[in-house]
C-alpha cells in the first residue's frame, strides 16, 4: 500500500485524493540546464480543516484580512511516499470554493527545479556591479595584480590594442595607458549567482586552473563612464569678485571700485550660481574649480565689463566740464594651481582696456559705458578703434570680428585639449588698475598714476576714492571633458570594463559549452547548483537493478543510439580583427577550433558548439622573445588602429621571463623590466601545458627566434573535455537501451545519474527514467551501454616550426612571423610593408617596403627599400634602396638607385689599378695606371639568359695617368667595340662611352 503525505509549510496537511504524478527525470537536464524545466505540476482540491484554515489565514472568509499568509508568493510543500520525499515544491492557491458550507481549496504544485537561467532572464553582464574592484589607474596598481595565482579579481596583462611596434631596436615603452585591466572569469560566474540568490558547489569552478582564465578588455575604448564625465564638469555664471587687495572694495553685483595705484590689483571671480555640478568640482563660494580626474579637458569663460567714471566734484579751473585722460587696463586669466595653491602657469590670458572716451564730464557726474555696445567701444575712442593689445604697448584693433571680444566688452577666454592632473586648481582671475593716458587719449602713461583728468586748458586733475568702478554685468565658468578615456591617476571605473551587449545567461552557457560543464540542483538546497565537467561528473559507485528489471518485457537496444549526428564542429566565434581575419582568410576556419566526421553513412546532419567568446592569436617580434595577444585592425591607410572586438576569454600566465628588457613608464619615469605580465590562449607561449583552442591551430604568429623550439601539447578544450564523451557515444559498441522497472520511492528518492547501473550482465549510465508514478512503480528507463574510452593522456612534441610535423594525429602549428601575412607564399615582417607577387621574404625588422615581383629577399633592419623587379636581395641594415626594372641584383651599400640593373647612385663610379671584368652595377670605371697596364676584359658572367651583358647596358672609362694603357676587350664574349676586339686607352684622361646592343657595342 501507498502512503502519500503533503506537508505545506512543514506541517502535515490531509488529502482528498492521491496525487498521482508522474515524474521524468532526465540527464539531458543535466547536460543542457537552460532548456530544463519543473519536472512536476499538478492541480489538486485540498479539503478545509483547522490546520489547513490556519495556514491559509482563513482566506475563504471574506471579511478577513490577511496578516502574513501571501498568495501572491510560493508557500513550501513536500511530497513524500512511504516516507520517501519524491517531489520538493511550491504550492499556489487558484480558487477557494465554498458549497454548502463545505471548503475546498482548488492548488496546484509545481516541482522545485530552480531554473537558474529563468532567473537571469534577460540580464547582462553590464548589469552587474564590478564597482568593489574600483581603483586608481597607476602604475604600482598595474604591477600589484601580476601574481601567479591572481591574488586580485583583476590583472593587467600585457595586450596590444594599437602598438606599432616598428622593429624598435631599443626597449619599448608601455606607459601606464597601454594597459587595460581583464577581470577574472571567476568574478564574473560569482557576482552572476549572486545577483539571483544562487550558489554553486564545484570542484572544477574553484581550481587553480579555472582561477587563471580572464576576461580581457575587448572594446575599441577604455572610455570614462557617464557618470564619471558627469561628475568632472561643471558650470557657472553670474560672477562677483573675491577681492584679494584693500585699494578696491567689493560688491555682490560684481563691481570694483577704488582709486588707481601704481600696480595692478589681482581678484578672482567668482561665478555664483551653478547650472550643473554633480560631481562638487566647483566651488561657487571661493571660485574655484578642482580638477577631478586626470584627463584632457577644455575649459571657457566669458566676462562682460562696464567701466564707471566719475569726475571730481569741484568745478575746473578753466571751463565748466572735465575731460577723461584715464582707462582701465588689464586682462582676465584661466590660471591653474596645485592642490596646494602654488601657481603652475596661466592657460589663457586675454587683455582689456575700457574706455570713458573724450566727451566733456559734468563735475561729479559719472560716464557708464554702455552694456550693449555695436562693433565699437561706448563711448567711442577714436577711429572707432577699440583698446586691446600688450599690458605695456595697447594696441588699437579695429572691430571686424577678430578680436576675442564680440561685442567689444565681451571678454572670451579658454584652454583647449588641455592636460589637467587630478586634483589641481583653476581660478578664473582678473588683474586690472585705472591708468591714466596722454592728452589725445591714445596711449597708457605708467609714470604718472595721479592724472585722470583735464580741464579745456589741458589742466590736470586726481580722481577722488572711489571714483572709478569696473563692473561685471555678466559671466560663465564651464568646462567639458576632451579625452573621455581613462588617464594615469584616474579612478577606474571597473563597470566600464565590462563587455557590453552579453547576456549573463550567454555567458554562462558558453562556460557549459567550452568545459562540458553537467549541472544539477543540490538536493539539499534547490539554491545551490552541482557543477563540474562531464568526465568528472560520473563516478564508479554501482547500483544493482538487476532484480528489479522486468523480464516479461523485451529490453530494446538502439545501436549507436546516442550518435544523432556525422559531422561536429567546436569552436570560437569568429571574429573580424587584424588576426582573426588573417587566420580565417589563409585557412578557412576560425583560429582553434576543432572538427570532424563520423563514419556513419546514415547521418546528415552538424553539431556544431560555438561559444560566444572569440579567439585572441599571440602575436611575437623577431627582435625580442615576447608573445602578446594582440587585438588590432590594420589598413593601407591608417595603419595600425584599435577596433571593437567580441568578447574574449584568455589565460593568465603570470610574469614571463623576456632577455629584452622593456620600459613600464607614467608621468614619473620609467622602469625597465625583465619580466612581463603574460597572458594568451595557451598558459606559456614555449613551453605550454594548456591550451584554450579546442585543436592546435595551423600556424602561431610569433616566430620562435629566441628559444630555437616549441614544446606543443595536445592539452586542449576537446580533448581534455570532450573527447571521451564522443569515443564513447560514436563507439560501435555503444548502444541505447531502454527496459522496464520497479522503482520505489526509495530508488527515485535516491536516483543519481553520477552513478553505474548493472543489470544484465553489463554496466550502464542512466540517461532517463520517464513518468514514474508511485501508484503505478513500472516505469520506463534509458540507459547508455557503456564502453569506456580511452583516458585522455597529455602528449607533447617539441617543434622547429617545420611541416608535416604531428602530435597524437594531429597537425603541429608551424611558425608564421609576428606581424605579417601568409598570402601568395609572401612573407611580410610587418605592417609598414606591401609586396605584390609571389615567394617575396621580408624580415620583421624591415620599415617601409614595397615590392612589386616575386622571389625577391630583404633582409633584418633594412629601412625604405621599394623593388620593381624579381630575384633581388638586399642586405641587413641597408636604407634608401629602390630598383627599377632590376633583377637578380644583391644590394649591399644605402642610398642606391638601380635602373634596368645598372646602379645609379653610390657605386656608380669606381677606380681600378688591376685588370677587371666591368660588372653591370658600376656606370663608370676611372682606372689608374700608374702601376702598369690595366685590361678590362667582358666575360660571359652576366645575369642574362645568355650571360651576355642586359641590352642597352652603357659604361664609361677614363685613364687616370700618362704612362701605360688601359684595354678594353670584347673579344672573350665574340664582340667588337665599333668593328674591334679591343678599345685602347693610351694618354691620360683620354675616355670612352659605349653600350651594349645585345650583339656590340657601340661608342656612344
Amino acid at each position: 500500500m501507498v502512503k502519500e503525505e503533503l506537508y505545506i509549510n512543514g506541517e502535515c496537511v490531509e488529502l482528498l485524493e492521491s496525487l498521482n504524478p508522474n515524474l521524468t527525470f532526465n540527464i539531458a537536464d543535466i547536460a543542457n540546464p537552460d532548456q530544463r524545466k519543473a519536472d512536476f505540476s499538478k492541480t489538486i482540491t485540498l479539503p478545509a480543516s483547522k490546520k489547513i484554515n490556519k495556514i491559509f489565514e482563513h482566506i475563504f472568509d471574506v471579511n478577513i484580512d490577511l496578516q502574513t499568509f501571501n498568495p501572491n508568493l510560493r508557500t513550501d510543500v513536500t511530497y513524500l511516499v512511504n516516507g520517501e520525499v519524491q517531489l520538493d515544491g511550491y504550492l499556489q492557491i487558484k480558487s477557494v470554493n465554498n458549497k454548502d458550507g463545505f471548503i475546498t481549496y482548488s492548488c496546484v504544485i509545481i516541482g522545485r527545479i530552480g531554473n537558474f537561467f529563468t532567473a537571469l532572464q534577460e540580464q547582462e553582464l553590464t548589469d552587474l556591479d564590478l564597482s568593489g574592484l574600483n581603483h586608481t589607474y597607476t602604475k604600482a596598481n598595474q604591477v600589484a595584480t601580476w601574481n601567479l595565482p591572481l591574488t586580485t579579481d583583476y590583472c593587467y596583462p600585457m595586450i596590444n590594442y594599437d602598438i606599432n611596434y616598428g622593429g624598435l631596436a631599443f626597449s619599448e615603452i608601455w606607459s601606464v595607458e597601454d594597459f587595460n585591466p581583464a577581470v577574472k572569469v571567476k568574478k564574473y560566474l560569482d557576482e552572476i549567482f549572486s545577483s539571483v540568490g544562487y550558489s554553486y558547489t564545484s570542484t572544477f569552478l574553484t581550481s587553480d586552473y579555472f582561477n587563471t582564465l580572464i576576461v580581457p578588455f575587448s572594446s575599441k575604448e577604455f572610455k570614462l563612464t557617464e557618470s564619471t564625465i558627469n561628475n568632472r564638469v561643471f558650470s557657472a555664471y553670474n560672477s562677483k569678485v573675491a577681492q584679494t587687495t584693500t585699494a578696491f572694495t567689493t560688491t555682490t553685483s560684481g563691481t570694483v571700485t577704488g582709486m588707481a595705484t601704481t600696480s595692478y590689483e589681482t581678484n578672482q571671480i567668482v561665478p555664483q550660481t551653478e547650472s550643473y555640478d554633480a560631481g562638487g568640482v566647483y566651488n561657487n563660494f571661493m571660485g574655484t574649480y578642482t580638477v577631478n580626474g586626470t584627463g584632457r579637458y577644455n575649459i571657457s569663460a566669458m566676462l562682460k565689463l562696464q567701466g564707471l567714471f566719475t569726475a571730481p566734484s569741484a568745478s575746473p579751473t578753466a571751463g565748466s566740464n572735465y575731460f577723461p585722460i584715464c582707462a582701465f587696463h588689464g586682462y582676465v586669466s584661466l590660471n591653474r594651481y596645485t592642490s596646494g595653491g602654488v601657481f603652475i602657469n596661466t592657460l589663457d590670458s586675454q587683455n582689456f582696456i575700457i574706455s570713458p572716451g573724450s566727451d566733456a564730464v559734468a563735475p561729479g557726474a559719472t560716464v557708464t559705458t554702455t552694456n550693449t555696445p555695436v562693433n565699437t567701444s561706448d563711448p567711442a575712442t577714436t577711429q572707432n578703434n577699440y583698446f586691446t593689445g600688450s599690458l605695456r604697448y595697447p594696441g588699437y584693433i579695429e572691430i571686424d570680428g577678430y578680436s576675442n571680444s564680440s561685442p567689444p566688452n565681451k571678454y572670451f577666454i579658454s584652454a583647449n585639449n588641455v592636460r589637467l592632473n587630478n586634483g589641481e586648481i583653476i581660478k578664473l582671475e582678473l588683474l586690472f588698475s585705472c591708468r591714466s593716458t596722454d592728452a589725445f587719449g591714445q596711449y597708457i602713461q605708467f609714470f604718472q598714476s595721479n592724472v585722470f583728468w583735464r580741464d579745456s586748458a589741458n589742466n590736470t586733475y586726481d580722481a577722488a576714492t572711489n571714483s572709478f568702478k569696473l563692473k561685471i554685468t555678466d559671466s560663465y565658468f564651464n568646462n567639458e571633458v576632451v579625452n573621455n578615456g581613462y588617464a594615469e591617476d584616474d579612478n577606474i571605473d571597473m563597470n566600464s570594463v565590462i563587455p557590453a551587449k552579453v547576456k549573463q545567461k550567454d555567458f554562462i552557457k558558453s562556460l557549459i559549452k567550452m568545459f562540458n560543464l553537467y549541472i544539477q540542483p543540490d538536493p539539499a538546497d534547490e539554491k545551490n547548483l552541482l557543477i563540474e565537467p562531464r568526465d568528472d561528473f560520473y563516478n564508479n559507485e554501482v547500483t544493482d537493478w538487476s532484480t528489479k528489471l522486468d523480464k516479461s518485457q523485451a529490453v530494446e537496444s538502439k545501436p549507436m543510439g546516442a550518435l544523432n549526428y556525422k559531422d561536429y564542429l567546436y569552436t570560437y566565434k569568429k571574429d573580424n580583427d587584424y588576426y582573426n581575419d588573417l587566420y580565417y582568410n589563409t585557412w578557412d576556419e576560425v583560429y582553434g577550433q576543432s572538427d570532424f566526421s563520423i563514419n556513419n553513412d546514415f547521418l546528415k546532419t552538424q553539431h556544431k558548439t560555438e561559444l560566444i567568446f572569440s579567439p585572441t592569436p599571440s602575436v611575437g617580434q623577431l627582435w625580442y622573445d615576447r608573445v602578446i595577444p594582440t587585438i588590432i585592425k590594420y589598413d593601407d591607410k591608417d595603419g595600425i588602429q584599435r577596433t571593437e572586438a567580441n568578447i574574449r576569454i584568455l589565460q593568465w600566465g603570470g610574469l614571463k621571463d623576456t632577455d629584452q628588457n622593456w620600459l613600464h613608464s607614467d608621468s614619473s619615469g620609467s622602469t625597465f623590466k625583465t619580466n612581463y605580465p603574460y597572458a594568451g590562449m595557451y598558459d606559456d607561449p614555449y613551453s605550454p601545458s594548456e591550451d584554450l583552442g579546442f585543436n592546435l591551430t595551423n600556424e602561431i604568429y610569433w616566430a620562435n627566434a629566441f628559444n630555437n623550439v616549441i614544446t606543443f601539447n595536445n592539452t586542449n578544450l576537446y580533448n581534455k573535455f570532450y573527447k571521451k564523451f564522443i569515443e564513447e557515444i560514436t563507439d560501435p559498441n555503444s548502444k541505447i537501451v531502454n527496459a522496464y522497472f520497479y522503482l520505489t520511492p526509495s530508488d527515485i528518492a535516491n536516483l543519481s545519474f553520477k552513478k553505474q547501473y548493472y543489470f544484465e550482465g553489463q554496466y550502464f549510465r542512466l540517461n532517463k527514467v520517464e513518468n514514474y508514478n508511485p501508484s503505478n512503480p513500472l516505469t520506463k528507463c534509458e540507459f547508455l551501454k557503456i564502453k569506456e574510452a580511452t583516458v585522455f593522456s597529455r602528449s607533447t612534441v617539441a617543434s622547429h616550426g617545420g611541416v608535416n610535423l604531428k602530435l597524437d594525429g594531429e597537425k603541429v602549428p608551424t611558425f608564421g612571423n609576428g606581424n605579417g601575412t601568409a598570402t601568395n607564399g609572401n612573407s611580410t615582417g610587418n605592417q609598414s610593408v606591401n609586396a605584390i607577387g609571389t615567394n617575396n621574404y621580408i624580415s620583421g625588422t624591415v620599415q617601409g617596403a614595397t615590392v612589386r615581383g616575386s622571389n625577391n629577399t630583404i633582409q633584418s633592419g633594412a629601412t625604405n627599400i621599394d623593388i620593381k623587379g624579381d630575384g633581388n636581395t638586399v642586405s641587413s641594415g641597408v636604407k634608401n634602396v629602390q630598383l627599377i626594372n632590376s633583377n637578380n641584383q644583391t644590394v649591399t651599400q644605402s642610398n642606391v638607385v638601380y635602373v634596368n640593373d645598372e646602379i645609379q647612385g653610390t657605386g656608380s663610379f669606381e677606380t681600378m689599378t688591376a685588370d677587371f671584368t666591368p660588372s653591370e652595377n658600376v656606370r663608370t670605371y676611372l682606372v689608374d695606371t700608374q702601376g702598369g697596364s690595366v685590361d678590362a676584359v667582358f666575360e660571359a658572367t652576366y645575369e642574362t639568359a645568355n650571360g651576355l651583358p642586359h641590352i642597352g647596358k652603357i659604361w664609361t672609362f677614363k685613364k687616370l695617368h700618362s704612362t701605360n694603357q688601359v684595354v678594353i676587350d670584347a673579344s672573350q664574349i665574340n664582340a667588337t667595340i665599333d668593328g674591334n676586339s679591343t678599345e685602347t686607352l693610351t694618354s691620360n684622361g683620354d675616355s670612352v662611352t659605349m653600350m651594349w646592343d645585345g650583339q656590340q657595342f657601340n661608342i656612344i
